[in-house]
């Protein structure tokens, strides 16, 4: 009797928690009927099939649905408002064609949801996120919008695998993903091409992660770090062919920057106004005018183990960033591989010095009175 009464209990406690899985149901949308009808007779858990066609109406999404789109519908939120709010925790949205008249394609408002293998067109906003935590954005094609995505004030966001272009409409804010005041967000693996003055852009935001982005052919920079961005991770994206810098940071400081790739920009990696003690390891720059320029008071910078390459300077110190480490560098077929009109910058650290392909004995860093003691030879 106690066995069987312990398997009672637990198959109780079983049908309780599943419950809600049996009762989910589907809900099926056809062109000539409306969306938001469904998603307010929907219960939480439900699904709701919305077929290929033309609707437009806006959405407004205050319980935890999964919202699918069979065959890319297109819901065209018009001028009034966004085509898609996103009020309640756990909501899931993919498979649509969205476009509003210069408004925000999906704004979100609340935790935990996913936004993926969407394509949002003709916005201020591709995907708007405010004040907004733990959200999975994958698989969206944004393009021809003011902003791809932003994020306002939100924290532990990832955004991975979507393609970025063209977000461009020659506004001095248009941007492909555009963070302010935002922390501890992953940007992931994605495709960011031609999005006005930066694909990429930190605005007073912190302890984010930028790695194995593709970024290439801005107005002005391929990654931008401003107003106080500080102890970010750059690793592994590739800034190729952007009107200024690849990698900019103006007035941030303790970013790791390490294992990127800066080709055929203007500066390949530029730190500017006051960003002090960042950390460049490991990049690889070729084919700018500037590989790594240190400029605007930026100072306490290592910068180790990185490769200049072909570039019209290697490394270049304007005169004032000063006290900057600098070694195991290797420098190669620059016009001039270093060059360092600054203040007490330290071209070895005691044992090590950088590689050049023009070696002397003691290297004297044209420029100024930089001098390396200990260079070596590139192999």
């Amino acid at each position: 009797m106690k066995h069987r009464a312990k398997h009672l209990v637990m198959l109780a406690v079983a049908i309780i928690f599943l419950s809600p899985l049996f009762d989910a149901a589907t809900i099926n949308v056809r062109s000539t009927e409306s969306i938001q009808a469904a998603v307010n007779g929907a219960s939480s858990g439900d699904t709701i099939s919305v077929q290929s066609g033309v609707y437009r109406e806006s959405l407004n999404i205050t319980k935890p649905i999964i919202l699918v789109g069979i065959g890319r519908p297109l819901l065209d939120g018009g001028a009034m408002n966004s085509a898609i709010i996103i009020r309640a925790d756990g909501a899931n949205v993919s498979g649509f064609d969205i476009r509003t008249t210069r408004r925000t394609g999906i704004q979100v408002l609340s935790d935990n949801n996913i936004i993926k293998a969407n394509t949002i067109s003709g916005c201020l906003d591709g995907i708007r996120l405010d004040h907004s935590r733990s959200n999975n954005i994958s698989n969206n094609n944004i393009n021809n919008n003011t902003n791809g995505i932003t994020l306002y004030d939100s924290e532990r966001n990832t955004i991975i695998n979507n393609n970025i272009r063209d977000n461009n409409i020659n506004e001095e804010s248009d941007c492909g993903i555009f963070l302010a005041y935002s922390r501890d967000n992953v940007i992931l693996d994605n495709d960011l091409m031609n999005n006005g003055d930066t694909s990429l852009s930190l605005r007073s935001s912190s302890s984010n992660t930028l790695r194995g982005n593709r970024i290439s052919y801005n107005d002005w920079y391929g990654i931008s770090l401003s107003e106080s961005s500080n102890r970010n991770l750059i690793e592994k994206n590739n800034a190729v062919r952007n009107r200024d810098a690849g990698i900019y940071l103006d007035s941030s400081r303790e970013n790791i920057i390490r294992e990127n790739t800066a080709s055929d920009n203007s500066r390949g990696i530029y730190l500017s106004y006051d960003s002090n003690d960042n950390v460049l390891q490991g990049n690889s720059v070729s084919f700018n005018e500037k590989g790594l320029q240190l400029a605007g008071h930026s100072s306490n910078n290592t910068l180790q183990n990185n490769t200049a390459k072909e570039n019209g300077y290697g490394i270049y110190l304007s005169f004032s960033s000063g006290w900057n480490l600098l070694f195991s560098n290797h420098l190669i077929d620059n016009g001039y591989n270093a060059y360092d009109m600054g203040q007490s910058n330290r071209w070895d650290n005691g044992r090590s010095g950088n590689y050049y392909s023009d070696l002397g004995r003691i290297f004297y860093v044209p420029g100024g009175p930089g001098v390396d003691r200990h260079p070596m030879a590139e192999p």
